[in-house]
């Protein structure tokens, strides 16, 4: 006979179901309790995972949180509409200079929607089993403590990616922004001036949640910049007789040929593009524990509707880049274009501003995994040692972005590393573990979908390595 009792271990409360030798017999039974009334029985568990799990079947819904589907699917957009995609362009520029390359680029901008979009929902069902808020909880439920210490490098490592391109972006920025105004920067000067007047005392703030507001300008900044690239893509201005053609310097002006190389390895570098342009991973717990009524089916339909959303808005800047300037797209698409030319002005003010507010939010998830590693106590946390630990980060990273300048680099090597670690590895071990935690009452599709899902991982591990390793000997070359 199955009892329940409730007992309190290290993840809180949790309703326990114990299964006697003779019930842990009976598959057909539990698996029909499961189907029927959603209560679920696991026996022999490792260690480290919880030992026992009260589960709704499928599209239960539970009530949860208070966000609708559609504030949902704006916030999920919000999190992946970002400057990075202004670097899939020159991504494309990598294996063609035909105009049709922009086809074999939607096609992988769109698949791995899809895919990075289903492994969110493979979190969501770990969050589910495990009731579990974070995606370090999840690790922990699932994993134990065995190398907990790695997702918080991982955790870490990617707003330290963020900010090394935040930095790129915004030395760029500034310096064509300047141009604008007829004074000239170097790389170095202008990363300078952004890094000591403008990044150090919004990473010094002690409230950084004033910033937060500004965070939608993101969104608004890739949007706008979005339309403005699509309207100087259809209006000429950059055709040989356009009348910015002449502002360009030969290695950014427009260049088209018959080069298309869309299933040699020069495609690896888009590839993992798009891989950290899709990175929102570790919120996926935040995500679902908001939603309104929550169901895996009725998150589904929210990132659904967001990566949906997003790839539209990818395909866009992409296609409207290369199909304006082809083989000479450069790696930060801004670059392209005139320094007299006001949209482009206007849509490098907006992206300047908006990473100037986001690069904190950035900066404090890289500073708290580095507490987070070397075990700062509390008590120790000082605002004097917090303001130094502050002060050499970001001096590490300014450093750093003044030899690491192409945002292209930036995201290609940090998507094939950081974000197959994040929305691959990390998710397929997780949900992995937590199908065979059920034993008995795991259904066949689970099963399946573990092999679908180890499968995936694979497959993106191979192609992040490839990835990193081409962008690499490119960019030597």
């Amino acid at each position: 006979m199955i009892t329940s009792e409730q007992q309190s271990n290290s993840y809180g409360a949790v309703d326990v179901h114990v299964c006697s030798d003779e019930e842990s017999q009976q598959t057909e039974l539990l698996t029909t309790t499961y189907q029927n009334d959603g209560v679920g029985c696991v026996a022999n568990l490792p260690d480290g995972f919880f030992e026992s799990v009260k589960f709704d079947a499928g599209g239960q819904q539970d009530h949860g949180g208070t966000a609708t589907i559609f504030s949902e699917v704006m916030n999920i957009s919000k999190n992946l509409l970002g400057a990075g995609v202004l670097s899939m362009s020159g991504g494309i520029a990598m294996y063609a200079s035909n105009p049709w390359a922009v086809l074999s680029g939607s096609f992988w901008i769109v698949l791995q929607a899809a895919i990075f979009g289903y492994f969110c929902i493979v979190i969501a069902k770990v969050c589910k089993f495990t009731k579990s808020k974070t995606i370090r909880e999840c690790w922990e439920k699932t994993m134990g403590d065995r190398f907990a210490v790695a997702i918080v490098v991982v955790i870490g490592l990617n707003p330290l990616q963020g900010t090394l391109a935040y930095s790129s972006i915004l030395s760029q920025t500034f310096r064509s922004l300047s141009a604008s105004l007829n004074v000239e920067f170097t790389h170095v000067e202008s990363l300078l001036v952004v890094t000591i007047f403008g990044l150090l005392p919004l990473c010094l703030m002690k409230n950084i949640d004033a910033l937060a507001p500004f965070s939608i300008l993101g969104t608004a900044s890739v949007l706008l910049t979005a339309l403005g690239m699509i309207y100087r893509c259809l209006d000429g201005s950059y055709s040989p007789d356009g009348i910015y053609y002449h502002d360009l310097s030969p290695k950014m002006r427009p260049s088209f040929g018959d080069y298309n190389e869309p299933f040699s390895m020069k495609v690896m570098p888009l590839v993992c593009m798009i891989f950290e342009a899709y990175v929102m991973h570790y919120n996926s717990p935040r995500f679902y524990m908001e939603l309104k009524d929550r169901s895996i089916p009725r998150f589904t339909r929210c990132v659904g509707g967001a990566f949906g959303l997003s790839a539209s808005v990818y395909v866009a800047i992409a296609s409207a880049g290369f199909l304006t300037f082809g083989a000479n797209s450069d790696t930060y698409i801004l670059n392209n274009y005139s320094h007299k030319d006001p949209v482009a002005t206007i849509c490098r003010l907006l992206v300047g501003i908006s990473v100037l507010t986001i690069y904190p939010m950035a900066f404090i998830g890289v500073r708290d995994a580095v507490l987070d590693v070397i075990k700062i106590p509390v008590e120790r946390q000082t605002n004097f040692f917090l303001n130094a630990l502050t002060v050499a980060l970001l001096s590490l990273i300014t450093f750093t972005a003044v030899f690491v300048t192409d945002l292209g680099v930036i995201n290609s090597v940090g998507g094939g590393s950081v974000a197959v670690m994040m929305c691959f590895v990390f998710p397929a071990l997780m949900f992995q573990k937590t199908i065979s935690g059920l034993g008995s009452m795991a259904l066949d599709g689970q099963h399946v979908e573990v092999k679908v899902v180890m499968l995936l991982m694979t497959v993106g591990c191979i192609i992040g390595i490839a990835g990193v390793a081409t962008e690499l000997a490119l960019y030597e070359g």
